[in-house]
């Protein structure tokens, strides 16, 4: 069994790129009470890699394909939705469907990465998580997960033999 938990960053004072205070204060709350990880890896975007550096791990890799969805999927999709509004748009089977298949697709390509029985953290964004988790795990009752991921807020996925066995949301109090 292979852990991938996907974390979306902290909190940051929009326009600027990096975590502001209150941000890197939250990473550091969370990183305590996580434990440790056979691969840390992040999106390219500031925040990101500051969170993950603020949780106390090193970020061994960036990776271009959990640092920002593609500019069509704002087309189909409004940022803030919850997971129950983000599957009817999948279930249209536009690019937005396309788009979290291939995903799903490249989670387990990069889970190939990870040692068996081990685990790797990803720093990422809101939006570009829940459309993952979604088309990992197709047939979910996405209503009852609730709102989108807040800063921090995640899911950790198990696979076993190359397939998604199960998943957990990771929310904050």
């Amino acid at each position: 069994m292979k852990i991938l938990e996907l974390r979306r960053h902290s909190k940051r004072s929009a326009p600027s790129p990096h975590l502001n205070q209150e941000g890197v204060k939250k990473a550091r709350k969370l990183g305590s009470s996580m434990g440790v990880y056979d691969l840390v890896v992040s999106s390219n975007a500031p925040r990101a890699i500051e969170t993950a550096v603020a949780m106390g791990y090193a970020v061994d890799e960036i990776i271009e394909e959990i640092s920002m969805t593609p500019d069509y999927i704002e087309k189909e999709v409004t940022w803030g939705m919850n997971f129950g509004e983000f599957a009817e748009v999948i279930k249209q089977k536009g690019k937005t469907y396309e788009y979290s298949n291939q995903m799903a697709e490249f989670l387990l390509d990069f889970s190939k990465k990870v040692p068996e029985n081990g685990s790797a953290l990803l720093v990422s964004h809101g939006g570009l998580i829940e459309l993952v988790t979604i088309g990992c795990f197709p047939n979910e009752d996405y209503d009852s997960w609730g709102n989108y991921l807040s800063t921090c807020e995640g899911v950790r996925i198990h696979i076993k033999e190359e397939n998604f066995e199960k998943v957990k949301l990771l929310r904050m109090r």
